[in-house]
C-alpha cells in the first residue's frame, strides 16, 4: 500500500459515500433535432462522443456541500467552490505520490491546499480575489499553541465597546444596505481591536470576523449578486464569539485526530491572475496534477457576492471595488471588450452569432462570452507551461444557455486544450442543471451539464 493510500484511509472520518459508477452517456444536446444553426456544435458534441461518462454520484463532490461539516475546510461559507473529498478522490484516479505538486489556479478559499496538505502533496494556489487569498492563508497556518487562540478570543470579546476609528468605504451602496449604523460600528469596532493582536492570531481572529458578515446583514448571496433580505440580526459580539471558538474547537478535532500535521513542503499560495505567468519559475514544467474549478460563464461577478468582505478586508472605495471587478476573469456582464480577438474558433462564431440575433436582456453578453473564452485560452496557455510530460488536469466546469442557445463551454475548452499540447481523456458528467425560469418560459427546459474534463499533458 502506498503512502498516500495509507493517508486517505486516515482521512474515512469525513468521507463522502460515492458508489463511482462508470458507463457511457448520451449527450443531451444530440438528442435534438439538426438544425443549421448549431452545425459546428453538433459537430463538437460527435467528436467528443466517446468520451463522455456519466458520474452522478459525484453530483454533491462538485459543489460546496460536503464540504459544510469539515472541520477548517468550513471556516468560511463558499458556495462556489467545490469539496474536499473530490480533490481525494482525483488524486487516487492521478495515482498522486507524496511530493508530487498539484495546483489550483483558481485557489478560491482553499480546498485544493488543504486536501493536498492532508495527503501529503506540495500544493499551489492563486487566486486573484484578495479575500480568497487572505482566508486561505489563515486556514493553512500550522497552529502550534492552540491554546493562545482560545486566550485571544477571550481577550478580544471581553474588550467593551467603544467608537471605532476604521470606516468602510462612503461610496459603495451595498454596504449602507446591507448593515444598519449600529451593526456597521460593532465590526469596525472588532476590526480595529483585531489589528491590536500580533500575527497570526490576528489573521486567525479576522477570518473569524469575515465569516460571520453576511449572518449579521440584510443580504444574502444569491448568484450575480447579493440579494436584500429582512431577517433577525444577531448581536456581532455574541455571533464572532461563537464562531471563533467553533475555530479554536475544530483545530483541537484535527490534532487529536491527525489532520492537517505539518507539511515537509511548505504550501505556496498568493495573489494572482490565472492569466499570466504567476508562479515561480521553478515549478515551471514541475507540476504532476492541476485539480480546479474556473468561474462557470454565468454571469457570477464575484466583487459583488464578496463585496462586504472585501470592503472589511481592503476595498477603500468605490474605485477599488471597479478595479476588482475589472481584473477578475471575464465571466461576468461587465466584463471589458478587447480590441482585437485572441481565438478563432468556429464554434464560438457560431453561438456568437447565434446569440446576437436573439432578443437579449444584456447587449453585453456576447462581450462577455467571446471574453471568457479569450481568458480561458490564456488560463490553459499557462497551465501547459506548469505541468511535466504526462501531467494530468481535472476541471470542473459547466456549460451555459443564453437566449436559448447553448454554450458547450466544456468541449470548447477542450478545443483550446489541445492547441498547447493537452489531450482530452475523458469528460465526467456530475449532473444536469436546469436552465433559469425566464428562459424556461421562453424556450423550454433544456438543462446543460455539469461536467469534469480531464487532459493529460503530452
Amino acid at each position: 500500500m502506498s503512502e498516500i493510500e495509507v493517508s486517505i484511509r486516515n482521512l474515512e472520518l469525513f468521507k463522502f459515500p460515492i458508489s463511482n459508477p462508470k458507463y457511457k452517456i448520451k449527450p443531451l444536446e444530440l438528442t435534438h433535432k439538426d438544425n443549421p444553426s448549431q452545425n459546428e456544435r453538433l459537430s463538437l458534441e460527435k467528436k467528443y462522443h466517446d468520451l463522455f461518462l456519466a458520474k452522478f454520484d459525484w453530483r454533491q463532490l462538485v459543489t460546496y456541500v460536503p464540504n459544510k461539516n469539515i472541520p477548517v475546510y468550513n471556516w468560511f461559507k463558499y458556495k462556489e467552490g467545490f469539496s474536499r473529498e473530490l480533490v481525494i478522490q482525483i488524486a487516487k484516479e492521478f495515482a498522486l505520490k507524496k511530493g508530487d505538486i498539484i495546483f489550483d489556479p483558481f485557489a478560491g478559499c482553499g480546498t485544493t491546499l488543504l486536501a493536498s496538505k492532508e495527503l501529503g502533496l506540495h500544493g499551489l494556489g492563486i487566486d486573484i480575489l484578495p479575500t480568497a487569498v487572505f482566508i486561505t492563508k489563515v486556514k493553512l497556518i500550522e497552529w502550534g499553541n492552540i491554546e493562545l487562540l482560545k486566550q485571544s478570543v477571550k481577550q478580544l470579546i471581553s474588550i467593551p465597546y467603544h467608537k471605532p476609528e476604521s470606516k468602510f468605504p462612503d461610496d459603495v451602496k451595498i454596504v449602507n444596505l446591507a448593515f444598519s449604523h449600529d451593526i456597521q460600528q460593532e465590526i469596525l469596532f472588532f476590526k480595529d481591536e483585531i489589528e491590536k493582536f500580533k500575527q497570526p492570531v490576528r489573521d486567525f481572529l479576522m477570518l473569524g470576523l469575515l465569516s460571520i458578515l453576511e449572518s449579521v446583514s440584510n443580504t444574502s448571496k444569491d448568484g450575480q449578486f447579493l440579494r436584500l433580505v429582512k431577517k433577525s440580526i444577531p448581536s456581532v459580539r455574541i455571533i464572532l464569539n461563537s464562531v471563533l471558538l467553533e475555530m479554536v474547537s475544530d483545530l483541537k478535532k484535527i490534532k487529536i485526530l491527525g489532520l492537517l500535521k505539518p507539511s515537509p513542503k511548505k504550501m505556496f499560495v498568493k495573489e494572482g491572475d490565472a492569466r499570466d505567468l504567476c508562479i515561480p519559475k521553478k515549478y515551471w514544467g514541475k507540476v504532476s496534477a492541476v485539480v480546479t474549478s474556473p468561474p462557470y460563464l454565468n454571469r457570477y461577478d464575484y466583487s459583488r457576492t464578496y463585496a462586504l468582505e472585501l470592503c472589511l478586508l481592503s476595498a477603500k472605495s468605490h474605485k477599488d471595488m471597479v478595479n476588482i471587478r475589472h481584473s477578475l476573469l471575464r465571466s461576468h456582464i461587465e466584463s471589458r471588450e478587447c480590441s482585437a480577438s485572441q481565438i478563432t474558433l468556429p464554434v464560438l462564431d457560431e453561438i456568437l452569432r447565434e446569440v446576437k440575433s436573439k432578443p437579449l436582456n444584456n447587449n453585453r453578453l456576447p462581450i462577455m462570452i467571446k471574453g471568457y473564452f479569450e481568458d480561458m485560452n490564456l488560463v490553459i496557455k499557462q497551465l501547459a507551461t506548469y505541468l511535466k510530460p504526462n501531467g494530468r488536469v481535472a476541471l470542473v466546469v459547466a456549460n451555459a444557455q443564453f437566449a436559448g442557445e447553448n454554450v458547450p463551454t466544456d468541449l470548447i475548452l477542450c478545443e483550446l486544450a489541445q492547441c498547447y499540447g493537452l489531450t482530452t481523456e475523458s469528460i465526467w458528467v456530475t449532473r444536469y442543471k436546469g436552465n433559469s425560469s425566464q428562459q424556461m418560459a421562453i424556450y423550454g427546459r433544456r438543462p446543460v451539464r455539469e461536467t469534469i474534463v480531464f487532459w493529460r499533458k503530452k
